[in-house]
């Protein structure tokens, strides 16, 4: 009776949903209302599918003011669809990101088996103890975790490097990079630090499956939205000014534009990268043959930024 209660609940909800959307003039041609209803019932939520209203025009004037100007359900269907592609191929390159800088940590610093345990124990004495509290909580997280129990039955509480950063969260990992870059006096572990940084938010909204494709407007203040090192990198593959301050201001494509060229840095040629890359590859081409966006919707100068970039940074070609 009760799963029969919140089903009935739940379909008032989402009808309350299309019935607003009417009102705000979305059409229902290319998704019927029986399919709109099923999609938010089963696929994505009403709240998220109707989210990206946001990327359309109103009429500001006459008898439709206010309303959504020829704005399809269908639109809003395809864009859910394709951001959830996008949070698929994202993570993935954020996780190979996050694989390879662990490497490329553990062979620049830990050049000896007496390096790998030095710079741990270096790394420890320069915690203060709301910080060392917090890892050690992420490492006993890890101890109860049956897939890490062959590093702690080889190292107990003594970890190396090599072993640290196999037990521990990406933001932990980033942290420990800026240390040793500042340590060696590393410029560009420094500055691969701040762009991972903002790599490690990207990973962190995918994983959650929060919308990438939504807040796609710069924003208007004077902060920087994208590391200074991703905007000489954009300015060196003939990126214009204008396109660079109107993309790096916006924070979706930032955080993407961040995540690409570490990619191109830090992923080795191989079976691993050339799948992440077909994938990309795939997905951008099958948007630009099969999308029932509006050439002038946001979402498509964006992606069509993202593909400029995978081309600019030798990823794509």
């Amino acid at each position: 009776m009760e799963d029969e209660q919140t089903t009935q609940q739940s379909e008032a909800y989402i009808d309350a949903q299309i019935a607003k959307l009417k009102e705000q003039g979305v059409t229902f041609d290319i998704c019927t209302e029986s399919d709109a209803r099923e999609y938010m019932a089963e696929k994505c939520p009403a709240f998220k599918t109707c989210a990206y209203t946001r990327l359309f025009d109103v009429h500001a004037e006459g008898e439709n003011e206010g309303k959504y100007m020829d704005l399809d359900f269908g639109q809003l269907k395809y864009l859910a669809d394709i951001d959830q592609c996008l949070r698929e191929i994202l993570l993935a390159m954020s996780l190979d990101i996050e694989h390879f800088c662990k490497t490329r940590l553990i062979t620049e610093c830990a050049v000896t088996e007496a390096d790998d345990h030095a710079v741990m124990a270096d790394y420890w004495s320069s915690q203060d103890d709301r910080q060392r509290k917090y890892i050690e909580r992420e490492i006993a997280r890890s101890k109860n975790d049956p897939t890490n129990d062959y590093i702690f039955e080889e190292y107990g509480d003594n970890l190396p490097l090599s072993a640290f950063v196999e037990v521990v969260p990406f933001g932990t990992i980033v942290g420990l990079i800026r240390y040793c870059g500042t340590c060696s006096d590393d410029k560009q572990m420094i500055a691969d630090y701040f762009i991972l940084r903002t790599v490690q938010s990207l990973r962190n909204a995918c994983a959650h499956n929060s919308c990438i494709l939504l807040d796609l407007f710069p924003h208007t203040d004077d902060e920087k939205v994208a590391p200074p090192e991703i905007n000489k990198a954009l300015s060196t593959i003939g990126m214009s000014k204008r396109l660079r301050h109107r993309w790096l201001q916006t924070i979706p494509t930032a955080k993407i534009a961040s995540l690409l060229y570490l990619y191109s840095t830090m992923v080795p040629e191989g079976g691993t990268r050339t799948r992440r890359l077909d994938d990309l590859k795939r997905y951008l081409g099958e948007i630009e043959k099969g999308s029932v966006l509006p050439v002038e919707n946001p979402t498509m100068a964006a992606l069509a930024f993202v593909k400029r970039l995978t081309e600019g940074f030798n990823l794509i070609d």
